[in-house]
Formats: structure tokens, C-alpha cells, sequence
């Protein structure tokens, strides 16, 4: 619970983030980046143990998730990372090569399972129905596609790509869907056109593969890097995730449409109210304001002088008056 959680995941996504950020600023060369760069290794050692601690089904979206966060730290600092083996294990599944459920949901308002924001799948039936194999295959042959386009220009992508034919041949043979099997065969094209080039132009170099350092040392001068290939990834993904976005349903579009009427209603009556209490203070203040500039105005009360009469003696009477007190107190005795 405590680590598959969104709190947890976010947590890697924003470490992967500003790792990958500090990656961007390598030709600086200062101390900050280098101590920036050499976290790098332990998070990578982290998220692949979120990856294996519950390789279930049911976990499958976030081991979907893990995979993404270390290829845009492979892609961003130009080390190899092989997600292959989290990428592969998805084929073992035993749900994958049964027949999909047909189960009809009346509570459900979205057609289709948007990966992005789960992190497993439901307990019942997981991975038993047709959008949930969907989903899941698709975005896995999406990103072992990306897998292959990130280390399409190292030395040794022959031997890479070798597990990945030999797993998708099987596949393409036991599976009975049309889709996954040309998905399937067009991954294994992929890798056997990039691996037969690869073979060509390193056959060329002088130095024996073990030697060789440099992760792309085969790629053309023209051609982008492994960041800008990622980037150029990421941004088709996005459109054309916004272009096929999971359908709603009547019911729940018609749920939105009376939501957002109702929330526009109220955002009416609630300005209307405000400015009623606004015009009211207004008139309150404007009313204090004249009863303040009609004293102001009133400037013959201020020259006004008090009327004093001459010739009275306050002491002598205050005197008198102690006298007669005396008086009477006598007459009293």
C-alpha cells in the first residue's frame, strides 16, 4: 500500500522529471549537474523494484508506468536502460492468449480503460476483457516499439533485438487476435531492418563492439538523438491521444451536459447575489460619505463662540455657598 499508491508514483515521475531536466544542462560541466547525473543509477535500481515487487496482472499499469519513466531516463541522458525484460513479461501472461470476456457494464459511462490513470486493474475479471487486452497490449507494443527507436543506432542492437523477434514470433503464432498479430510482426520487421543495418555499418568500424564506449556511435550526423526522438514520441503519442480519446456514452453525456448547465446556473446566482451585497455596501458608504461632507461643509458651527457674561464672580459664589452649608449644620447641631 505504501509504495503502490499515486503518492508513491508521483514521486518517481517528478524525481524522473528533474533528473532528466539536469541531464539538458550537461554542457554546462558544473559540480551541480554531475551530482545531479549520478542519481541517476540508484532511482533507475528503485523503480525496478516498484516494477518487480508484484508482477501481477493486475498490477500491469504500473509496471506500464515504470517502464516510461526509465526510458525518458535512458532517452534524456543517453545510457542504456533495457526495459525489455518488464516489456516481455507482459506476453507470459496467461489472460493474454484466452478469449476475451463480452461483459456489459450498465453503471459504465466510458468506453475503454485509460491506462494514464490507473494504477491496476479491476479484481474481477482482470484482464478478461476485450478493452482491457486492448489497452494493455497496445500501450506494451508502443512502448517495446519506442524501446527498439531508442537503441536503433548502438553497436550492439543485433544481439538486442534477438530476445524481442524470438518472444513476438511466439507470440504471433499463439495468439488468435488479427490486430496483436500484425502489431507483433511489424515490431519484428522493425528490429530485423534496423539489426541488418546496424551489422552493415559496424562491420566497418575499427573497434570491437565491447570497445566501443558511445552508446550511438553508428548514428548518421543528420539524424536526431535519443532526446529529441523521445520528444518527437511523446508529441505523436499526444496527438493522437487527443484524436482517439475513449468514447462516452449517452447517458453520460447527457449526465455532463446537465452538470455543466447546472454549475453555469449556479455561477449566475451567485454573481447576481454579489452584486446585490456589493450595491448595498456601495449605498451605505455613499450615504456616510454625504453625512460626512454635510458636517464638513458646516463651517459656521466651528466659528461659533461661546457666550460668556462679564462680571460674574465664580469664586465668591462657590465661597457663599460653602457657608450656608456651614450654617445649616450648625442649626442642625
Amino acid at each position: 500500500r505504501v509504495v503502490y499508491c499515486w503518492q508513491y508514483i508521483h514521486c518517481l515521475k517528478l524525481w524522473t522529471a528533474v533528473l532528466a531536466a539536469s541531464c539538458a544542462k550537461s554542457g554546462d560541466g558544473d559540480d551541480e549537474t554531475a551530482l545531479m547525473k549520478s542519481l541517476i543509477y540508484p532511482l533507475v535500481e528503485i523503480i525496478f523494484g516498484v516494477a518487480k515487487l508484484i508482477p501481477t496482472a493486475r498490477h500491469l499499469p504500473l509496471r506500464l508506468h515504470c517502464v516510461r519513466f526509465l526510458q525518458q531516463l535512458a532517452s534524456s541522458s543517453e545510457t542504456f536502460i533495457p526495459t525489455t525484460s518488464i516489456l516481455l513479461e507482459v506476453f507470459d501472461l496467461k489472460e493474454i492468449t484466452m478469449t476475451p470476456k463480452r461483459i456489459q457494464k450498465r453503471n459504465s459511462d466510458v468506453k475503454g480503460v485509460r491506462l494514464p490513470v490507473i494504477l491496476k486493474l479491476p479484481k474481477e475479471d482482470t484482464l478478461r476483457t476485450a478493452e482491457q487486452l486492448d489497452a494493455c497490449l497496445g500501450e506494451a507494443f508502443l512502448l517495446l516499439n519506442r524501446e527498439v527507436d531508442l537503441y536503433k543506432f548502438a553497436a550492439g542492437f543485433p544481439e538486442f533485438s534477438v530476445r524481442i523477434c524470438q518472444r513476438l514470433r511466439k507470440f504471433a503464432k499463439e495468439t488468435k487476435n488479427g490486430k496483436f498479430r500484425a502489431y507483433a510482426r511489424g515490431n519484428i520487421e522493425l528490429c530485423e531492418k534496423n539489426a541488418k543495418s546496424i551489422t552493415l555499418e559496424r562491420s566497418k568500424l575499427e573497434a570491437a563492439p565491447k570497445d566501443i564506449k558511445r552508446l550511438e556511435v553508428l548514428k548518421p550526423n543528420n539524424a536526431p538523438s535519443m532526446g529529441e526522438r523521445y520528444d518527437m514520441a511523446i508529441a505523436k503519442e499526444r496527438r493522437l491521444e487527443a484524436a482517439s480519446q475513449p468514447a462516452l456514452s449517452k447517458a453520460a453525456k447527457e449526465k455532463a451536459k446537465t452538470a455543466k448547465e447546472d454549475a453555469q446556473k449556479k455561477k449566475e446566482k451567485e454573481a447576481v447575489a454579489a452584486a446585490v451585497v456589493t450595491k448595498k455596501s456601495s449605498k451605505k458608504k455613499k450615504k456616510k460619505m454625504e453625512l460626512n461632507e454635510s458636517d464638513l461643509k458646516n463651517v459656521d458651527a466651528l466659528e461659533e463662540e461661546d457666550e460668556i457674561q462679564e462680571g460674574i464672580d465664580w469664586s465668591g459664589s462657590e465661597s457663599e455657598g460653602d457657608e450656608e452649608d456651614s450654617n445649616d449644620g450648625m442649626d442642625d447641631s
